[in-house]
């Protein structure tokens, strides 16, 4: 390099190092603390030299100006000059909000508190922040009454009485300040009294508080009805909790209901919504037996059942009334149902396998046969077969046809594989034979799920299948004459019977008949009277709510083998095959019989059941539907669109 290019570089790179020189002293003094003395300052220069200072970009709405003094004695750091300089713009009527961007709004303090504030965010100073309050045990029109002086000029504070909460907009400083306040006010200052009745019962108190509390939600004084009821009906008092105040006012009010409520009326009518008062009538009857001679009483107890209204009627003392009330309530109530779900699983399967030989030799015309094997299960029957060959052809007679008939029915009886050969010779002998093998094999699987829901410790049943006839008896007279037979009805099908008891715990005790039959058949051919299979389980069982258990089960093989056989020939090796017939049978069955039962407790559990069970209905029919279409929600759809509203009872 020569010694001009050495200069020209150096001179280059002294400029470069003046010309950058500024700005790093620039950020150099930005990372400093530095003193702040402004004397009549313009705005807009303060928020040039603390945008230089603190690094943030601010956006400066037109209505923003005027001039600030700002003095300081000590050094301050960049986050202490921006607190400083938030202070300075509140007190000149400014407020700083910042964006989503990361940049900072400088607008007037009116439009601050509606522009978008960061929600219960950890910031401190003069910014504007949205705080949102829930309260535990305060009600919001009371905390509402307590902070909304504490609010700033153009902070606000509203009400979600829904929710009970409180929501602040306001700047940082004082939005800490009101938390804290409503933080020492919503504590529990709640009071818990009981109130012993006289002449009302707690049930029937707590309703009336109830009624009252519902129709009073939209009036605006409502203190005395912010008071949690309770009833205790075994001592007849209802527990009361809340304010100290406004559990004293509900007292009063409580005693003054009671007061009123005496009556010297000597009959009481109680509806029933859930018992059956058929059933309940006897208790009450032994309860009653038992009131009869206590002293002081002016009249006989006695209560009557009314069916149509299923109501009871007491004419009683006021006092025996409100004894005898409390024993109907604690037995009126809604008793849970249990669905029981059977699933019983068949398996059966049935080999077969025949083979057997027959054989025949006859004389010439009007001789008797020489020799012949025949065996009864083997088919077709080779004498038929051989006396229609005999025969003669062109012999129409009823002898003959009856020949060929039998002939016919052996054959289109045979099954399996069939070789044989035979015929008649010039001198008239007849031979013929005939080789059968069978083999089979039956596959069955039989699957059934029946279910029934029952109520609580009530038997109830479920059966599906068919009433068969099956004969009682047969009366024939003298000479032939007026004969009659009497026949009797036998279901038989899928038969379930369960009584559900549920215990602690979840768990079901279970009495069960399940029974599962079938027709097998005739006894035998030429006779009419019928073979039923049947399968039945009879037990006890505990279960837990939901859970699959076993009831019972078969696992049973029968294994047959069956030789028919000319005695000695078909003995011997090798050629006595032809002398006998051989045939083997087996059947296996596996049976299983499974529960589940499902407890519903109410509404909710009955939804989700009968929901599941439509879904699945309905799910089949669309998808075997080429139109896609349930006619079950069509038919429900009809039925619920033309189904009247009820109303409950007494207007409650």
């Amino acid at each position: 390099m020569t010694d001009f290019a050495q200069r020209l570089t150096g001179r280059i790179l002294a400029l470069a190092l003046i010309l950058a020189a500024p700005a790093a002293l620039v950020s150099a003094a930005q990372a400093q603390d530095q003193v702040v003395n402004f004397n009549q300052a313009e705005i807009q220069a303060v928020i040039d030299d603390v945008s230089a200072v603190t690094g943030y970009t601010f956006i400066v709405d037109p209505n923003v100006r005027g001039r600030v003094t700002i003095t300081s004695q000590s050094a301050l750091t960049p986050d202490q000059y921006f607190q400083v300089f938030l202070s300075t713009m509140r007190v000149h009527g400014y407020a700083v909000v910042p964006t989503a961007s990361g940049a900072y709004q400088i607008i007037p303090e009116q439009a601050g508190a509606r522009t978008s504030n960061p929600v219960n965010a950890d910031i401190r100073g003069d910014q504007y922040v949205t705080s949102v309050v829930r309260l535990t045990h305060a009600g919001t029109r009371d905390a509402l009454g307590v902070v909304r002086p504490m609010v700033s000029q153009n902070g606000f504070v509203n009400a979600a009485e829904g929710g009970n909460v409180l929501v602040i907009v306001d700047y940082a400083e004082n939005v800490a300040r009101i938390r804290q306040v409503l933080r020492d006010l919503d504590r529990d200052t709640s009071v818990v009294e009981m109130v012993e009745l006289t002449n009302v019962s707690a049930a029937e108190m707590t309703r009336i508080i109830q009624t009252i509390r519902t129709r009073n939600a939209a009036g605006e004084d409502d203190t005395v009805f912010n008071v949690t009821v309770a009833p205790i009906p075994a001592s007849n008092t209802v527990i009361l909790r809340g304010n100290r105040q406004a559990v004293a006012e509900m007292i009063s009010l409580v005693r003054r209901v009671d007061g009123v409520s005496r009556s010297n009326q000597g009959f009481r009518v109680i509806y029933l919504n859930h018992a059956d008062g058929e059933n309940l009538l006897p208790i009450l009857e032994q309860v009653v037996e038992t009131m009869a001679g206590t002293e002081g009483m002016s009249r006989r107890p006695s209560v009557s059942y009314h069916a149509p209204t299923n109501a009871l009627v007491i004419n009683a003392d006021p006092d025996i009334q409100r004894e005898l009330e409390l024993v109907i309530r604690q037995l009126d109530i809604r008793r849970p149902q249990v669905l029981v779900e059977g699933i019983i699983v068949e398996m059966s399967d049935t080999v077969a396998e025949e083979l057997g030989v027959q054989m025949l030799l006859a004389g010439s015309e009007g001789d008797a046969p020489l020799a012949m094997t025949r065996f009864g299960s083997s088919t077709p029957d080779l004498l038929a077969l051989t006396g229609a060959v005999a025969s003669p052809g062109d012999d129409d007679s009823d002898f003959n046809d009856s020949l060929r008939t039998a002939a016919l029915n052996s054959l289109l009886g045979a099954s399996g594989g069939t070789i044989g050969f035979g015929g008649q010779n010039r001198d008239g002998t007849l031979f013929g034979l005939v080789l059968n093998a069978v083999e089979s094999d039956i596959n069955s699987n039989v699957l059934a799920t029946p279910s029934i829901l029952a109520m609580d410790n009530e038997e109830a049943s479920f059966l599906s299948g068919q009433e068969i006839p099956v004969t009682t008896g047969e009366v024939l007279g003298a000479d032939n004459s007026n004969p009659f037979r009497t026949v009797d009805r036998q279901e038989v099908g899928v038969r379930l019977a369960v009584r559900p008891q549920i215990t602690e715990g979840n768990t079901v005790r279970l009495l069960i008949e399940q029974e599962v039959s079938s027709v097998a058949g005739t006894v035998s051919d030429d006779s009419a009277d019928l073979i039923t299979n049947k399968r039945s389980v009879n037990t006890t069982v505990l279960a837990d709510n939901g859970e699959i258990i076993v009831l019972g089960g078969l696992l049973q093989q029968e294994e047959e083998d069956s030789v028919s056989g000319v005695p000695g020939l078909g003995r011997m090796p090798g050629v006595g095959r032809l002398f006998r017939s051989e045939g083997s049978q087996t059947r296996r069955t596996n049976l299983m019989i499974f529960i589940r039962p499902t407890i519903i407790r109410n509404e909710a559990d009955m939804r989700a059941v009968t929901g599941n069970r439509y879904n699945y209905i309905r799910g089949q029919q669309i998808a075997d539907d080429p139109a896609g279409t349930s006619s079950l929600e069509t038919i429900v759809d009809m039925m619920m669109s033309e189904m009247p509203e009820t109303g409950s009872r007494n207007g409650e």
